[in-house]
């Protein structure tokens, strides 16, 4: 019977983009990485092909806390299909410098290579888009913990916004604060045929502060970190 590991994951790049799909001139980013882009993160480390990516999506479990949410860049282009074309500005929204520990949860089976391969991955690293390189926060960027289940009152991760209803109160810890605030992100993906299609899930996200509950509630414990996973 497989044990559940847990995989920390804490990552400083110098920028990110997290796209949120909803409009073609303005690209708009979520302020971490949603759960398609991390474990697909993972899968690059892995080797893995469209099918593995989308085993792996369905074995692991991932939560993530925003350490720092970076500073929210904004860029500009103009796009012209042809000479004789009107001028579309395209906006396209860049996270600079952020900082996320992420968490992943599996059988020991899963866990431990994915491990092995962050240390030596099959391809390059990407946490968003292709310009959005993953680099390590510290030396020591990546580990493999115990998973336990426990009860908390406050919590620093990325909620479920179905859990996040049950709160009591946001309690900001510093200035440069992101107030919470409900996402719908991609979670997993349905297919038909060569075509796939995102399965999203809505979430609340904030960062340097904590979410307070009236009463405990269960969450997975990351060598005693509390942290919700979807």
């Amino acid at each position: 019977m497989s044990n559940l590991l847990g995989l920390i994951v804490r990552t400083r790049p110098l920028q990110a983009h997290f796209r949120i799909p909803y409009n073609s001139l303005l690209l708009d980013s979520y302020p971490f990485p949603p759960k398609t882009t991390a474990i697909g993160m993972l899968a690059a480390a892995m080797g893995l092909p469209e099918e593995g990516f989308r085993k792996l999506l369905n074995e692991l479990d991932y939560g993530v806390i925003i350490e720092k949410p970076g500073t929210r860049i904004e860029e500009v282009a103009a796009i012209f299909k042809n000479p004789h074309s009107p001028l579309y500005p395209i906006k396209k929204v860049l996270l600079y410098k952020p900082v996320y520990r992420m968490f992943f949860s599996g059988p020991d089976e899963v866990i431990e290579p994915a491990y092995r391969s962050l240390t030596d991955p099959k391809f390059a690293l990407y946490l968003g888009d292709s310009e959005s390189l993953f680099y390590p926060a510290e030396r020591d960027y990546a580990k493999i913990v115990e998973v336990e289940e426990g009860e908390e009152k406050v919590l620093r991760s990325v909620i479920p916004t179905e859990a996040y209803e049950k709160a009591e109160r946001f309690v900001p810890l510093k200035k440069n604060i992101l107030v919470p605030r409900t996402y719908s992100i991609p979670v997993n993906f349905t297919y038909r045929g060569k075509s796939r299609r995102a399965v999203y899930r809505k979430v609340t996200a904030f960062a340097n502060g904590y979410v307070e509950f009236r009463d405990c509630v269960e969450v997975p414990l990351f060598d005693g970190e509390p942290v919700m996973v979807f």
